[in-house]
């Protein structure tokens, strides 16, 4: 597998490309896997085979690893869907997991983006 990607995103935020395995969960009961696309801090795209409509409240179990345990996230919302790509935002990570999501991305390589233009 090719080594995750670094970049900075729309609003400067960094975020890494990847293709890792997601397992989704309502209400406590798994709803299923989906394919981990990007992944920030803040949130993650994710392509699922079910469908999440806007708005979903989800628990997440991001495996980044087979070495190591997931990364939990208590608590990820759905904020928008294209098809069988939704992005999710990261409300509610423990402080341990959240520090292990930090770790992770400052791992990745970084990639060469040249700045944005200047905006005067």
């Amino acid at each position: 597998m090719e080594s995750p990607t670094l970049f900075r995103d729309a609003q400067d935020h960094m975020s890494m490309t990847v293709h890792y395995r997601v397992s989704l969960s309502t209400h406590s009961d798994t709803t299923g896997e989906g394919r981990l696309l990007d992944l920030s801090l803040e949130g993650c795209r994710i392509e699922s085979s079910r469908q999440l409509p806007v708005n979903t409240y989800l628990s997440l179990r991001l495996m980044i690893s087979p070495k190591e345990m997931p990364i939990l996230v208590d608590l990820a919302a759905v904020r928008w869907t294209r098809g069988s790509i939704c992005g999710v935002h990261f409300l509610s990570v423990q402080p341990v997991q959240s520090e292990r999501l930090q770790t992770f991305l400052a791992s990745a390589t970084p990639l060469n983006v040249p700045p944005p233009p200047d905006q005067n």
